[in-house]
């Protein structure tokens, strides 16, 4: 049976909680205020309507990122930034069949796809610096958020363990924009031609959101608990339109920067690779010597103490005869590993050429360097018994600012102290002198002298061995 007609009466929109009718047409003659409160409490920022947006915005800028910018560059930052623009896109619309009989799958995995998201997030921003990503908490946490969510009743609950779930988004978020900040700081402090003025903004603009992203989900967690998700506390502040626009925001204010920041992600790789030895890791000679003059020059002006060292392994043509090419470069890689390990913040370590490699040492004496040195021949031993290849010693030569004017001077005297330490009877340190250069001088005349000789019958190894 068909009902009486009724006169229209206006509908309060009571999730915005204005008081303002959507009725039809009984609102007249108020122009763009009418507009706009319409638009305010319509369909404009209705939950699902919001939530398509979001999922949207999400997925569109998914597809353009990874054309545009991972597929080009495949950084590790466009990578992670990627899997997480694909868990919110499938976070919100698995939100959609909220109200439906499928809530009760969607809600959980809408949980679980968020974890996995500010957690790809979170390894994005890691990447920046090159620090390592635990890749185990991937296959912890999301699953984890599981448990809370069932508990929870997600059939009947939308909220089923959203209490654990933006204390997790709130603490990644947090050490996400830690990351971010110290990304920006060092590149800030960087060399001038590798500054890149450009992915300093865009991550000045990814530190604040982040961070803005960490403070709204701590409070949104705090009022979660305190004030329960259907205060009207909670639905004003950090409910789900408010929530979803945020995000909105966010996503739309650092997609250029996430674009940014993921080609400069590649072209700090191009020059780092540039700069470093392929084989053993170190630094190659042109930036070892770039870096060096450096520390040269802010030791004379600061006063510290520093020592140049030139290593050199010994018979290592012979390693290379015996065993083959192959050994001899795992004996090179087993000495830089020894290096790396043993280097003390701000110092630094490159392979010159062939089996010639330098180090910088910073505030240590002779008796401290040569200490230092020794450790060094230690694990490079022990690095050598591992692989089976007892074959060799390393002999080093040293010398400091005091020794020369330039930083060629130094090396040249470095040079010589190793030549005098190959003289020597090889694995061992010395220290450059005026009576080592002096002996040295004898001994390299005397070998020319005997080279000459002995031209016209054998040939006379030239290497140092």
């Amino acid at each position: 049976m068909n009902s009486p007609a009724r006169s229209p009466r206006p509908r309060l929109c009571a999730r915005a909680g204005l008081g303002c009718a959507r009725s039809t047409c009984e609102v007249r003659h108020c122009g763009l205020v009418s507009l706009l409160t319409r638009a305010y409490c319509g369909t404009m920022l209705d939950p699902q309507t919001m939530r398509v947006a979001l999922g949207g915005v999400a997925l569109t800028v998914l597809i353009l990122f990874y054309l545009g910018v991972y597929r080009p560059t495949r950084s590790k930052f466009s990578g992670w930034w990627s899997v997480s623009l694909l868990c919110a896109g499938s976070t919100t619309s698995l939100l959609l069949f909220n109200g439906t009989d499928l809530q009760v799958i969607a809600n959980p995995a809408s949980n679980v796809l968020s974890m996995a998201g500010v957690t790809c997030v979170w390894f994005a921003t890691r990447s920046l610096r090159r620090r390592r990503l635990p890749l185990w908490l991937l296959g912890v946490a999301p699953p984890a958020i599981l448990v809370p969510t069932i508990l929870g009743n997600p059939a009947e609950n939308i909220w089923a363990g959203n209490g654990p779930l933006f204390i997790y988004m709130g603490v990644l978020f947090s050490v996400a924009s830690v990351e971010v900040w110290l990304a920006w700081v060092a590149r800030r402090a960087g060399r001038e031609d590798e500054t890149g003025g450009e992915a300093v903004v865009a991550l000045l603009v990814i530190a604040i959101a982040s961070s803005a992203l960490s403070v709204f989900y701590l409070v949104r967690a705090a009022l979660y608990y305190t004030s329960g998700p259907t205060s009207a506390v909670f639905e004003s502040a950090v409910g789900t339109v408010p929530t979803t626009g945020f995000l909105l925001v966010s996503l739309v204010a650092v997609t250029f920067g996430v674009s940014a920041v993921g080609w400069d992600q590649r072209a700090q790789e191009l020059r780092q690779a540039a700069m470093l030895d392929g084989l053993t890791g170190l630094m190659g000679s042109s930036e070892f010597t770039r870096q060096a003059e450096c520390l040269l020059a802010g030791a004379r002006s600061d006063g510290h103490v520093v020592r140049l060292v030139v290593a050199d392994l010994d018979h290592f043509k012979e390693v290379n005869d015996v065993y083959g090419h192959a050994a001899g470069d795992r004996a090179l890689v087993a000495f830089a590993e020894a290096v790396k390990d043993s280097l003390m913040p701000g110092e630094i370590a490159g392979r010159l050429g062939g089996d010639e490699f330098g180090l910088v040492l910073l505030d240590v004496n002779d008796v401290a360097a040569i200490a230092h040195l020794a450790a060094i021949s230690e694990a490079f031993e022990t690095h050598l018994d591992r692989l089976d290849l007892s074959v060799s010693t390393v002999s080093y030569g040293i010398a400091g600012p005091d020794d020369g004017d330039t930083l060629i001077d130094i090396f040249e005297r470095a040079d010589v102290a190793l030549y005098r330490a190959k003289a020597d009877g090889r694995d061992r340190v010395v220290k450059y002198s005026a009576e080592v250069a002096r002996q040295a001088g004898s001994m390299m005349r005397r070998r020319a002298t005997d080279r000459e000789a002995a031209a016209p019958h054998a040939d006379v190894p030239r290497g140092r061995g």
